[in-house]
């Protein structure tokens, strides 16, 4: 019985699949990777020749460069960036050569602003810091007295002078404390802070007396802070490098504003705090405190002899409460400060602070 069509068709597939299977089994595959690796280089060759890809002229060997220059134009039109590109669309292989610019043209005189300038007067003389020049019809400062090592001579008497005086026997450049006058160009104010000083308003008199001291000084002059109870507090500076402040306007301010937030506390230790003012070598030292009891000792007393070898004066300021005791003989008792102020050359002074405010 004959097989239908349907039955033939596989038969036939499978033929020609054999078929076309032995054709490409005798071609190698090397063959076909040979053709396409060579096709592919040969394609590479040709654009590589390809004139834009060249840095010469085609058939120069690679020798003919483009030549690109600035011209120059005698026409001030013809010098504008776009005249310069068209000619050198129209002549590219003209070399061009740099362009030169004219001269710009000679300005017109001056004939001032439409309106009239105000311009500010300037002071004759210069602003003075400090205390200022003395006053009209005031004696004339006679120049310093030298005397030794640069020694100035006048004054309190001490190893270091007073400073320079004039002819009426004022120091020049003085200040003072509670009425203790002393000239020179490093003060050191040593100031007691201690509890007991805030009775009678005693450190607000203080401070205040304190503040038109420094108002006295000059510019030139450089004073210390220390206000002490049981350790010294000393006053920062600007500018830690210098630790004494100068007698200007701006300095006074930064004391002012340092002291105003200290309130009297804790106990009272003279020595550290003297210690401290002496290691600034000053002209002078304003000590200030109303603890004549706990003294200081022989021992201290002797310490501080040895420490001072500059000389500075040391002024003692006593704070008291009701008069100033006296003996027999109507002399005043002494006690350390006075005996402290006489071996450093200074002078010493009582006030009672119930004549500042009377405590409610």
């Amino acid at each position: 019985m004959a097989l239908s069509a349907d039955h033939r068709s596989p038969a036939i597939s499978r033929s020609d699949w054999l078929h076309r299977a032995a054709i490409w089994g005798l071609i190698p595959g090397w063959v076909v990777s040979l053709v396409l690796h060579c096709g592919l280089f040969g394609g590479c060759l040709m654009l590589s020749q390809l004139e834009s890809c060249r840095g010469d002229y085609s058939g120069e060997d690679g020798t003919g460069f483009r030549e690109v220059g600035l011209t120059a134009r005698d026409s001030l039109s013809d010098s504008t960036p776009a005249a310069a590109d068209a000619t050198a669309a129209e002549n590219p292989s003209q070399p061009m050569e740099p362009t030169v610019s004219q001269a710009p043209p000679t300005p017109t005189a001056f004939e001032g602003p439409p309106a009239p300038l105000s311009l500010p007067t300037a002071p004759l003389t210069r602003p003075l810091l400090g205390a200022g020049p003395p006053a009209l019809g005031a004696p004339a400062l006679a120049p310093p007295s030298l005397s030794g090592a640069g020694q100035v001579v006048g004054g309190v008497p001490g190893s270091r002078g007073a400073g320079p005086s004039d002819g009426a026997g004022q120091a020049v450049g003085q200040t003072s404390l509670f009425g203790v006058n002393d000239s020179g160009k490093k003060f050191v104010y040593v100031i007691d802070r201690s509890f007991s000083m805030d009775e009678y308003g005693a450190f607000a008199a203080a401070k205040a007396e304190l503040i038109t001291s420094l108002s006295r000084l000059t510019e030139v002059q450089q004073f210390q802070v220390i206000l002490y109870n049981n350790e010294p507090l000393l006053l920062e500076t600007r500018d830690a490098r210098y630790p004494l402040f100068f007698g200007t306007d701006t300095q006074r301010l930064l004391v002012r504003e340092q002291i105003r937030s200290i309130p009297p506390d804790g106990g009272t230790r003279h020595l550290p705090a003297l210690e401290a003012a002496l290691k600034f070598n000053p002209d002078v030292i304003f000590f200030l405190t109303d603890g004549a009891e706990p003294a200081l000792s022989a021992a201290e007393m002797d310490a501080l002899r040895n420490l001072n070898r500059q000389g500075s004066r040391i002024h003692c300021i006593e704070f008291g409460r009701g008069p100033q005791l006296h003996n027999a003989r109507g002399q005043a008792v002494p006690n350390f400060l006075s005996r402290l102020a006489d071996q450093h050359s200074g002078k010493y002074t009582y006030r009672d602070v119930k004549q500042f405010t009377p405590e409610p």
